[in-house]
């Protein structure tokens, strides 16, 4: 029903220029000429619209139909393209991209990341275009004027990039939220939680004042990384079994583990004392719990003006505080991209959408925040959200940058931002990205693994002193000697150039 909304909005605009044309006095041979520019653009206009489907991570928003119809009316004076984007629940977003990459659907541009539909992954198996440099300077000028050059390092798989990098916040920095108004009825000092037994700590006290409601989310949502790390972890592809040691320079199978033994036991301590969801390892809908105030506490990156995003995301009020260093490593820089299906059928408008997009101000916050008067009011320069409005994940659309900013953020919260990222320390791995292929059979095997165990660890759901033996001695049998001998090779020729 949208696709044909849309192509009906293309048709009307395309009819509208036809009949243009054919109006008014006879030109001149001169006007008919006219520039090679004005001759390019006409040809453009009077050609059959492209639609671009573009695949993101998100529960549909509401409001759909009319934001969309004028992103596309806007599109289609601009660029002669319409967007079809599509919303995928974000308990839903893994297995249907895999379906949609193995299934060769049309579509083309989704978002993928290091942490959800794997960047490296897909890419390595072919279901990614490779966006050469020449590919990008003429396609998303916009885009590679804006983007610090040094970023790109760390998106390159096998020396080639295969996603454009949505920019907002590019480095890490764990954090910890709590909503306001239970830290001042508990008369909480969050100044006061600064590891894990203050933390556990304070989440008991909510507990007990709150026993029909959440203490906290549940640990697999946590950067293990990053929370209550002072100088944060580096792994290799993100696998905690392959962590990098800095006093060593060498990949170490079990250290990762040993150093977040803490982490672990609170994990296992919420899910004894029902601190967290009884479904947490499998929990769809968080967004009504935490916009109802079921869930008081979570894990949270942490980053300029966050607490009026979040009050502006979930309606509550929050506090958030930094629990732990901040970091630019390859993870976070994958942390949210857009790549380009090898099967487009429109490679290159897809990238000149994405471009204009992430250039363009006016379409990036319809996008982001809907229609003015419908979705939000504008007070004073800044956004006021209204009920049932459009919601879109800005940090997968482009530039978040280019987002107005929302009543009660800061001023100059998108500047400060930049000078973070600008001075974050660099992970000692960033830009290595490995070579997958002469281990690609056992690195799955491992994943697959890993997989098996992650949410029995991170959400505490069995005795970790029991599991970590287990899930070890499984990922030996996978091949776990022979990815580390190799990727210890690789990253010793990465540290030597």
């Amino acid at each position: 029903m949208k696709k044909k909304r849309f192509l009906s909005i293309a048709m009307a605009a395309v009819m509208g220029v036809s009949l243009f044309a054919g109006c008014g006095q006879t030109s001149t041979s001169s006007e008919v000429s006219g520039t090679s520019e004005q001759t390019a653009e006409t040809s453009t206009q009077s050609s059959e619209p492209t639609e671009i489907i573009w695949m993101i991570r998100a529960d549909e928003p509401k409001n759909y139909d009319s934001v969309m119809a004028a992103v596309n009316e806007k599109l289609l004076q601009e660029k002669n393209m319409t967007l079809d984007l599509r919303f995928i629940a974000p308990g839903d977003y893994e297995t249907k991209m895999q379906m949609a990459m193995a299934g060769g659907d049309d579509w083309d541009l989704c978002f993928t990341s290091s942490w959800c539909n794997n960047y490296v992954n897909a890419a390595g198996k072919g279901a990614y275009l490779e966006l050469t440099p020449e590919m990008l300077e003429e396609n998303a000028p916009n885009m590679m004027k804006i983007m610090p050059e040094q970023f790109w390092d760390g998106i390159k798989v096998n020396g080639d990039i295969y996603a454009m990098i949505n920019y907002q916040i590019m480095y890490g920095q764990a954090g910890f939220m709590l909503l306001k108004d239970v830290v001042e009825e508990q008369n909480i000092d969050v100044t006061a939680i600064t590891d894990w037994d203050s933390l556990n700590q304070v989440l008991g006290q909510i507990a007990e004042a709150y026993p029909d409601r959440y203490a906290t989310r549940g640990g697999g949502v946590i950067q293990p990384d990053l929370f209550l790390q002072e100088t944060p972890l580096s792994m290799v592809m993100g696998m905690p079994f392959l962590m990098f040691d800095t006093e060593t320079n060498k990949i170490d199978n079990n250290k990762f583990f040993e150093k977040i033994e803490p982490t672990l036991a609170s994990y296992k301590l919420w899910k004894d004392n029902g601190y967290t969801p009884a479904d947490a390892a499998t929990l769809k809908d968080e967004n009504t719990l935490l916009k109802s105030g079921q869930i008081i506490t979570r894990y949270q990156g942490n980053k300029p003006g966050i607490e009026s995003a979040l009050k502006n995301l979930y309606g509550q009020d929050y506090v958030v505080i930094p629990m732990g260093g901040s970091v630019v490593n390859t993870n976070s820089v994958q942390s949210t991209l857009t790549a380009v299906n090898v099967n487009s059928r429109n490679p290159e408008k897809a990238i000149q959408m994405y471009d204009y997009i992430f250039s363009n101000p006016e379409i990036a916050n319809l996008l982001f925040f809907g229609l003015e008067g419908q979705d939000y009011d504008m007070v004073d320069g800044h956004v006021q959200t209204k009920e049932g409005c459009w919601q879109a994940p800005q940090w997968q659309l482009g530039n978040q940058f280019n987002a107005y900013p929302v009543v009660g953020s800061d001023e100059g919260v998108w500047e400060e931002t930049m000078k973070l990222n600008e001075e974050a320390a660099l992970d000692p791995l960033f830009g290595f990205v490995p070579d997958r292929t002469p281990i690609e059979t056992e690195m799955a095997s491992c994943e697959a693994v890993w997989g098996e165990y992650k949410d029995i660890l991170y959400y505490g759901l069995k005795d970790y002193k029991t599991v970590l033996p287990e899930m070890m001695e499984k990922l030996e049998a996978a091949g776990l000697s022979k990815v580390t001998a190799e990727l210890q090779s690789q990253v010793d020729a990465y540290l030597a150039s």
